[in-house]
């Protein structure tokens, strides 16, 4: 029987780098369901929410108590604006395990300083114990003939803490997370991600 994906977060710092429309957000929509699971709150910032179909999908194991542990937040504007409401709601409210920054900058090009540096900030501003995971589109290099998902500003984001994974759709869309120096192969289902 397929078993649900189970991934250690607890007080990581991930950059996740994924090829577009292979399950980004639904991973870490994933790891909400999980965290609340486990009795902790979870932070969502993003430009837009998710999809509510695949949303709903993943959280009809939540009861409405435990729904309620997932606060979202919109993520358009002044990106240290941003980081100062998203801080502010984790020390403001109780249990606070895992902040999720889904779409934090644009979908392709360079990711700006300014944002790179607001993440920074954010990560030292926050609990040591919170996990904080953001997800944006891999860059793409058309020098190669490499199809992976090639992490934008990887050698920054390390530089300033972060662990940088990766999830791509091989071409039987089979998904591979590359995190912690390991690859799990699965696929989706309505429970999310599973072996």
């Amino acid at each position: 029987m397929a078993e649900r994906w189970v991934l250690d977060l607890q007080g990581k710092r991930i950059h996740l780098s994924v090829d577009g429309g292979c399950g980004g957000t639904t991973l870490g929509l994933h790891c909400a369901v999980d965290e609340i699971q486990g009795g902790g709150r979870v932070l969502w910032a993003s430009p837009d929410m998710p999809n509510a179909t695949r949303f709903s999908q993943l959280f009809t194991s939540l009861n409405i108590v435990e729904a309620s542990r997932f606060h979202a937040m919109n993520l358009i504007g002044n990106m240290e604006r941003c980081v100062d409401a998203i801080v502010e709601a984790e020390q403001n409210l109780p249990s606070v395990g895992l902040i999720v920054l889904d779409d934090w900058c644009e979908p392709t090009g360079r990711i700006p300083s300014r944002h790179i540096k607001a993440m920074i900030d954010l990560k030292k501003r926050i609990d040591d114990s919170t996990t904080l995971l953001l997800i944006s589109k891999a860059g793409t290099d058309v020098s190669s003939n490499d199809t992976g998902a090639i992490p934008r500003s990887e050698t920054i984001l390390i530089g300033g803490g972060f662990e940088i994974w990766t999830l791509q759709e091989t071409e039987h869309k089979s998904k591979i997370l590359a995190c912690d120096g390991t690859e799990l192969v699965g696929k989706i289902e309505d429970s999310g991600f599973i072996f």
